[in-house]
């Protein structure tokens, strides 16, 4: 096959969902991105009105925060990965929500939580309607949306951590550990003094958390002892310890290659390794669109366009 042949399927893919509609003088939007924003908007029809009057995930997150405010242990040792708002995740998450649902009641709480998601994926689809409408037709995104977890919040938090500010991987990773892979990321790469620095907010975020509450971090621990790395909490079958691997693989891999390829594989490295992999954690790739799709909204950082350059 030659070249231009090969690329004839990319080609058709761009004038499709890229190039407008010339119709006369005027110009439509792309008709595939109305098409994916057409699935898009009926899948949002179909979660707001069947699911968002109910509490989900996010209600597990205010009730462990009130769990903290009254001195309640944060972790229930009987609970199965099952069990409605059952809470996982490191004491930072509850820390930070505690405050909040001393104020806010469970039932605003809730919309808080969803108009932040609605917000995050607004802002990874370019803050334009028809990109947002379209990443919601991918669904994953539409299941988050549903279920309203913390994959969307982490997806940002992992661009503006690629493209901005490093110290954010350590943030991600005081909410679901796997975004500590930014880390390895950085050091292989050589960017050593943005590595520390990564370091050095997790550890800062780590003492602070565990000087708050030495007794969540101990139960913590416990419930990690008491799942231990074999655990599968996944779609796939797949004991954690194994995914951890290949997510780390993965990282390094991504740290070899350029970054208009290595950007991606982090995000991918990043979801493979999450310690738990339900279908909604797909949605944190919702992260490639900014880094891959819209790159004119997304200039690369001054590292990743010397080293963009070095490599050519």
């Amino acid at each position: 096959m030659t070249t231009l042949g090969a690329a004839a399927p990319v080609v058709a893919l761009r004038r499709l969902f890229a190039e407008p509609l010339p119709i006369g003088r005027r110009h439509l939007p792309p008709i595939g991105l109305v098409l994916l924003a057409t699935i898009g908007a009926l899948l949002l029809a179909v979660v707001a009105t069947g699911h968002w009057a109910q509490p989900n995930d996010e209600h597990a997150y205010w009730l462990a925060g009130q769990r903290l405010l009254h001195g309640e242990p944060l972790y229930d040792p009987s609970a199965s990965s099952n069990t409605p708002f059952a809470y996982w995740y490191p004491p930072v998450v509850a820390q930070v929500v505690a405050p909040i649902s001393a104020i806010l009641p469970s039932e605003a709480f809730s919309w808080a939580w969803l108009a932040l998601l609605l917000g995050c994926a607004w802002w990874l689809a370019g803050s334009r309607p028809l990109p947002f409408l379209a990443l919601v037709a991918f669904v994953p995104v539409a299941t988050e949306l549903w279920f309203r977890n913390v994959h969307l919040i982490l997806a940002v938090l992992v661009v503006l951590a690629i493209r901005r500010w490093p110290g954010l991987f350590a943030v991600g990773a005081a909410i679901k550990l796997s975004p500590g892979l930014g880390v390895v990321y950085l050091a292989a790469r050589g960017r050593w003094r943005d590595a520390i620095l990564t370091s050095v907010v997790g550890l800062a975020i780590l003492a602070v958390s565990v000087a708050l509450s030495p007794s969540a971090w101990a139960q913590f621990l416990d419930v990690l002892r008491a799942r231990g790395p074999a655990d599968a909490s996944s779609f796939l079958l797949v004991p954690y310890w194994l995914r951890a691997i290949v997510g780390l693989g993965l990282a390094i891999a991504a740290a070899r290659s350029r970054p208009r390829i290595g950007e991606p594989l982090l995000v991918v490295a990043i979801v493979v390794a999450l310690p738990t992999l339900w279908f909604t954690a797909l949605s944190m790739l919702a992260a490639l669109v900014p880094l891959v799709l819209w790159p004119a909204l997304w200039p690369a950082t001054s590292v990743s366009r010397r080293e963009d350059r070095t490599q050519e």
